[in-house]
């Protein structure tokens, strides 16, 4: 006798659909799992006789014989629990599978079936191959609930599956409780006094996807301004939505307390975090920080404190928008679309440019923290920024006048900005001003002919690199934007280049 239900498995943050063949004949007594199960599978054995038995139903004393199909892709998790018990079950009682029914759980000894994660990228898989209905736990409702057109059948025990499926005992569709999904940030460029040469730029790289270094010294507002920038980037769109939830349920970081993402992500790791913990991986390949940012922001906070490896390993993934780790039976892929804000002290004790303080720094010292600075990843960072201090001018003017926009008339003009591109790049590879490459901004970065002069005079003046020039032309192509201009003018380069100091800026001491 053979039985068919179908269930998913993930590899990374991708799902794809397997079919649970279960095959009952008579013979000494076995159980075996095939078809590349990992030991958690196979350990299902043991774990599903008991909670078979304790349910209520008998356990066949036969040879049990179960297949994953398709058979030469590895297989890995405990949601094929329920699958593979339910089928045993119908098989028991010559009861048919339904065809376009999908199960995933894990099961308890004593019947109950337990929440398991990557639940929403394993269904949207299953929902992709024509399945949509789904038997899961109780406790992944809510979060596959987000999902438009697939029907969420939420199960707390084995019996009451079954019972569905023989029909003597409907499950109820879940319907969410949220009706409608807001934002819910504390924060707002408005609580910021002062610093609006860098709320300024925030907005042109938040308009363009900019990524940002910000250099000044200790409590200057750097971390401040960094937690603000989700504030003004677009909502969420319902395809954002399920990316973002789909690689924090991989991670096992959706639950009772965050079922649902409602806003941009903001990750800011430590500065001792390692090698796996940044871009993902591991013996069970995890997604890394780098993955959690994706479609918001990773700040990271003093780059000059971070492992020189692990910095080294974000070039290409933030260049390529995603992170690919090769395991030894398969490949893995992340996404990693994020708008990475570091930020840095100009020297060790951080008071370089600082005309109330003293830099005690020795040129040793200074030398040193620009070597760890002035590399290959902060090169690739398109916007480059200087920060004072706040004045007491800015402090103790009166309540209306100290503070400049908010976070909505920022993001107001972001999204407009936004708009221009999406309508510009609709019928290129290009999703926006950060992600043009060479080509790109030879065809839509034109400069006039003294557009032309003036940067041909930085490039000598400034000293430039090749990748910096072409930086300064997104730059100035997102200021354009955010004026409502088709065309970049020499007033838009020259803000530009504000946005990038040259190497010896870094570590030089304030004339």
């Amino acid at each position: 006798m053979l039985m068919k239900i179908q269930t998913a498995t993930l590899t990374g943050v991708e799902g794809y659909p397997v079919t649970v063949e279960t095959d009952l004949r008579r013979g000494m007594p076995d159980f075996s799992v095939v078809g590349l199960a990992d030991a958690t599978i196979r350990e299902s054995c043991k774990r599903l006789r008991p909670a078979i038995m304790n349910s209520g139903y008998r356990f066949p004393n036969e040879r049990i014989t179960v297949n994953l199909v398709p058979a030469d892709r590895p297989k890995e998790g405990s949601h094929f629990d329920l699958p593979i018990a339910v089928s045993i079950i119908l098989l028991m009682e010559g009861i048919e599978a339904p065809e376009d029914t999908a199960l995933l759980g894990e099961v308890s000894l004593d019947g109950t079936v337990n929440p398991v994660q990557g639940v929403l990228p394993l269904v949207i898989s299953l929902r992709a191959a024509g399945l949509h209905t789904i038997l899961l736990p109780a406790e992944n409702a809510e979060e596959a609930g987000v999902l438009r057109d697939v029907r969420i059948l939420p199960v707390r025990t084995i019996r009451q599956a079954v019972d569905h499926i023989r029909g003597e005992e409907r499950i109820p569709e879940y319907r969410s409780s949220r009706t409608h999904i807001r934002e819910q940030y504390r924060e707002d460029f408005s609580q910021v006094i002062g610093q609006e040469v860098t709320k300024r730029a925030m907005m042109i790289g938040a308009a363009g996807s900019h990524g940002m270094l910000m250099m000044g010294s200790p409590g200057c507002g750097k971390t401040m301004l960094a937690k603000r920038l989700p504030t003004i980037l677009p909502p969420l769109t319902y395809e954002e939505r399920l990316e973002i939830m789909g690689i924090y349920s991989v991670a096992g970081l959706l639950g009772p307390g965050m079922p649902v993402i409602t806003e941009r992500p903001f990750r800011s790791p430590h500065h001792s975090i390692t090698l796996t913990g940044m871009v993902g991986g591991g013996a069970k390949a995890k997604p890394g920080e780098l993955s959690l940012a994706h479609r918001g922001v990773l700040f990271l906070d003093e780059l000059g404190e971070f492992d020189s490896r692990v910095i080294d390993a974000l070039r290409q993934p933030v260049e390529d928008g995603f992170v690919r780790i090769v395991r030894r039976q398969e490949e893995v892929v992340f996404p990693a679309g994020v708008m990475v804000v570091v930020a840095s002290n100009p020297c060790k004790c951080g008071y370089l440019w600082d005309e109330k303080k003293l830099c005690t720094c020795t040129p040793g010292q200074l030398a040193g923290h620009r070597r760890r600075l002035a590399g290959p990843f902060s090169d690739r960072i398109d916007m480059h920024i200087k920060m004072m201090p706040v004045e007491g001018k800015d402090l103790f003017r009166p309540e209306q006048a100290k503070r400049g926009m908010g976070s909505q008339q920022m993001r107001d003009q972001v999204c407009a900005a936004m708009q221009r591109q999406a309508q510009r790049y609709r019928e290129s590879r290009y999703r926006n001003n950060g992600t043009l490459d060479e080509n790109g901004i030879r065809k839509y970065c034109v400069l006039s002919d003294a557009c032309r002069s003036l940067m041909q005079e930085a490039f000598t003046n400034l000293d430039l690199t090749m990748r910096g020039y072409h930086k300064v032309l997104k730059i100035a192509r997102t200021i354009a934007d955010l004026e409502g201009e088709d065309r970049i003018r020499e007033d838009h380069l020259s803000e530009a280049l504000m946005y990038r100091f040259a190497e010896a800026d870094i570590g030089s001491r304030r004339e």
